[in-house]
């Protein structure tokens, strides 16, 4: 299997919303290594055009905000983008695990967080995801940046070459998200070499390999998707609505067009 594509591929993923996984099927599926540009400490990290950079041999993966300048680059060099999306009330109860758990601390990347999130119950720490919080340095912003993001990847998949994969799909369905993949990228693949590549990338095999290379053993909680948004109140769910009405209201819209209207919901309410 390999990628024999005109343009280079971009992977754009919303903050928890299965990247490492993703980067996993795309190199299985490619032969090619992700490229993650650095990090810069103090910068507003998601809004960097200059991050976008195109290595020979590798895809580009990262939480880049696909802003109209990210854009004109895109379609400057031909580029396939994936967006991967999350459903929202999945998404806030991800988040509060990623920093009560302290994620990424085996590689020196963690937010820090979780002794201050524990001061407070699950309830009021998920409050604290949704609204945000900035006390003694220990600072989050809140959904407003997700759906922000979120917003933007929905406006930008009729601006550009790109398929819009369901973190829900991409658990639950993975062949046939393989299979979109393979159609979007135009791969020569065989049934056998789809199969492999849904067995190398399952959570059991997943987090065997991290576990062995210690390297983002924290990533691995459960291996399913859906299961974090039964844990959301009526209340929490009110709050994030309320978040929306606020921060990004054509978010709705814009998730429709896109064809990705289950991410958000109806008026966000899950059934």
């Amino acid at each position: 299997m390999s990628y024999k594509g005109v343009g280079p591929i971009v992977l754009i993923s919303g903050f928890k919303a299965g990247t490492w996984l993703m980067r996993k099927v795309l190199s299985a599926m490619t032969g090619m290594d992700f490229f993650e540009p650095e990090i810069i400490p103090g910068e507003k990290k998601y809004y960097n055009p200059a991050q976008l950079q195109f290595v020979n041999n590798h895809f580009y993966s990262w939480h880049l905000v696909p802003t109209d300048e990210v854009i004109d680059k895109l379609n400057t060099h031909n580029a396939k983008t994936i967006f991967v999306v999350r459903n929202t009330y999945d998404l806030v109860v991800s988040v509060y695990y990623h920093f009560y758990n302290n994620i990424d601390a085996d590689i020196q990347r963690a937010n820090n967080k979780d002794k201050f999130l524990k001061q407070f119950s699950f309830e009021e720490g998920i409050s604290l995801i949704i609204t945000g919080f900035d006390e003694d340095g220990i600072r989050w912003g809140g959904m407003a940046e997700i759906l922000e993001h979120y917003n933007e990847i929905f406006k930008a998949t009729k601006k550009c070459d790109s398929l819009v994969i369901d973190y829900d799909d991409l658990v639950n369905n993975k062949k046939s998200v393989i299979n979109n993949i393979v159609d979007f990228l135009n791969i020569s693949i065989t049934s056998q070499e789809i199969e492999n590549v849904s067995n190398l990338t399952d959570f059991t095999s997943m987090k065997k390999e991290a576990q062995k290379n210690k390297v983002g053993v924290s990533h691995f909680r459960e291996g399913k998707a859906g299961l974090n948004r039964e844990k959301l109140s009526e209340f929490h769910k009110i709050q994030l609505r309320q978040m929306i009405k606020l921060v990004v209201p054509s978010i709705y819209d814009n998730a429709q067009k896109a064809d990705s209207k289950k991410i958000i919901y109806e008026r966000c309410s899950y059934e």
